[in-house]
């Protein structure tokens, strides 16, 4: 597979630590992992540098349930034009990396391939003996000459092309498998200053690397050094020969690269004629040393990418905003975006933060959690699918005003019918419990007169959050498609959790004759300088809809333009106690805040 580098779209694992069997977690630009401290998101960063051959697995990283004893990363890969033609496949296809602490891991592709294993892998690399054995096995006349590869592996291949074939795991030679080149920076070292330089100066020793001035030497350096092992190993390739029958014209390629050689860093200072003990200075100074490093790591990564490389990158960043303020966290995306700009970059960014959290869409978030029996499980907010489905919900939550990190983090989601409710419940909350809405994790969105808002609801439900409903009781009659109770109960609200309100009719109605009038003598007073008195609210109480006779008798009596949400909003802040908001509303408020 030479030429530009397979491009990822997902990847999978399996056998790896706690990610026992986790699946299709998005490569993105950028994908977030999120989750609780522990739940594998540093395992699946790690997991995918085995895939890229940037990470040797240890006899800790295996399962003991692993399939067969091995670490399994599978990724669904994209292959160029010329990939397709010489290995006969489509352009999306799975590629896996499988092995052991023990073994030397292999790459698989997955494909189609005759049912009969004696039909698989037919190619000239096959000795005269494992051909002869195979054309025995399958009654294959042969008609040539016996001592002669070819007379097997025609016929052979003549049988394969006919045969029945099934899809499964076939090895490639990872020799001429041109990978992303991968890099990883970390803000969770710590104090492990030398260990974060080294992986930055990785970075730049391998842009160096791939310089002109030095590619030509390394690469003559490199092909030198070949030569000279396989010189050596020699008399191995006679031993095999002789100790294993049939086998002829064994040859040992040693490969050597220098691309990986940079291995540690010493780092050396005086301060006051002292020298000074990077492992052992203070908090606040670690701190100092952490962000330098930081800043330049970010700036190394910066240039190589400007500057290209010879195939794509894969950049996976752990807990970046550990040692970051809230101002460094936003610039940090603004990096991020840069960096993803690049030319077939593809990132990975394990975060607890908000800030970066809610700067992403709904689709690029995985969120990892640990299970009881220790694995973890994957939870996507929303997804690729040929439907569209994940991308229309992504949508509608930006169209609701729901941030990305509430719909990942908040379990309690409050529907209400417009701006007026959306405007004036926070503070109507807050008087009736003593608490915020926000400090009892309940997010407040508004329907908006769209009933696509129902399709938002029971995304909700299926991800097992909690939904309360609280509108006008007119809004039955006036928005069914939306509001009616057998609608949300189809898409999953609990029918102790929807409320309608109104004396009889609309949520305005519940506060007195004398909280309106008080209000409009403040905000709207009479152009004939009388005062708004409770009996002029308490006629428009007799028929037609309340709200709407209320801000036609203020504006014709001020003068003013009164419109509904502005109305409401300037009664709601008005009160003071708990003791003015209606009872209705005391009453559902506690039993939202008790949930």
């Amino acid at each position: 597979m030479a030429g530009k580098a397979v491009q990822i779209d997902s990847f999978s694992i399996s056998g790896f630590r706690s990610l026992a069997d986790v699946t299709d977690i998005p490569l993105r630009c950028p994908t977030l992992l999120t989750g609780r401290d522990d739940s594998g998101k540093t395992a699946a960063l790690t997991a995918l540098a085995f895939f890229l051959k940037a990470y040797d697995l240890t006899p800790d990283d295996v399962r003991k349930d692993a399939t067969d004893g091995q670490v399994a990363v599978t990724c669904s890969v994209r292959l160029s034009e010329t990939e397709r033609k010489e290995l006969g496949l489509d352009e999306l296809v799975r590629l896996r990396r499988r092995g052991a602490s023990a073994s030397r891991a292999l790459y698989e592709v997955e494909r189609e391939v005759p049912r009969e294993q004696a039909l698989r892998g037919l190619d000239d690399s096959l000795p005269l003996a494992v051909l002869k054995d195979r054309a025995q096995t399958l009654s294959i006349e042969v008609t040539g000459a016996k001592n002669v590869k070819q007379s097997y592996l025609a016929p052979l291949q003549a049988r394969a092309a006919e045969a029945e074939t099934v899809l499964d795991w076939v090895v490639v030679d990872d020799n001429g498998l041109e990978l992303p080149e991968y890099f990883h920076l970390s803000g969770t070292e710590g104090g492990a200053l030398r260990t974060q330089l080294t992986q930055a100066l990785r970075i730049t020793y391998r842009r160096l690397l791939s310089d002109p001035e030095f590619t030509e030497r390394v690469r003559d350096l490199e092909t030198e050094i070949s030569l000279k092992l396989a010189a050596e190993l020699e008399d191995l390739c006679q031993l095999i020969e002789e100790r294993c029958d049939g086998y002829r014209g064994v040859v040992i390629h040693p490969i050597v690269a220098y691309k990986d050689v940079l291995s540690d860093v010493q780092i050396m200072a005086e301060r006051d004629g002292e020298r000074v003990n990077f492992d052992s200075v203070g908090t606040g100074r670690q701190r100092q040393l952490n962000l330098a490093v930081w800043e330049w790591s970010n700036g190394q990564l910066s240039s190589t990418i400007h500057d290209g490389v010879r195939s794509g990158v894969i950049i996976t960043y752990d807990e970046p905003d550990t040692h970051l303020d809230y101002i460094r966290q936003r610039e940090f995306m603004d990096l991020i975006k840069v960096q993803c700009a690049g030319p077939d970059v593809r990132m990975v960014v394990a975060t607890h933060s908000v800030n970066l959290i809610d700067r992403v869409p709904l689709e690029d978030v995985a969120h990892l959690r640990l299970l009881p029996n220790g694995t973890t499980a994957v939870d996507r907010l929303a997804d690729d699918s040929d439907s569209g489905a994940g991308r229309f919900v992504s949508r509608l939550s930006d169209e609701l005003g729901l941030p990305t990190s509430a719909v990942l983090f908040e379990r309690c989601f409050l529907l209400v019918e417009g701006a007026t409710e959306k405007a004036a419940f926070p503070r109507l909350f807050q008087l009736s419990t003593g608490r915020r809405l926000q400090e009892s994790g309940i997010v407040l969105f508004d329907s908006g007169g769209n009933s696509n808002v129902l399709t938002f609801v029971r995304y909700l439900r299926d991800l097992g959050r909690d939904v309360h409903v609280l509108v006008d009781r007119d809004s039955k009659r006036d928005q069914p498609k939306i509001f009616d109770r057998h609608n949300l109960l189809n898409k999953g609200v609990a029918a102790d959790r929807i409320d309608y309100v109104g004396d009889p009719n609309e949520l305005e109605e519940l506060f007195t004759d004398e909280q309106w009038a008080a209000t409009a003598n403040d905000a709207w007073p009479r152009t004939d300088g009388a005062l708004w008195t409770a009996q002029d609210i308490a006629r428009l109480r007799t028929g037609g809809k309340f709200s709407t006779a209320l801000c036609a008798l203020l504006h014709d009596g001020s003068g003013m333009r009164v419109q509904k949400p502005t109305l409401f909003s300037h009664l709601v802040q008005r009160l003071s106690s708990r003791e003015e908001v209606p009872e209705a509303l005391v009453q559902i408020f506690q039993r939202l805040a008790a949930c």
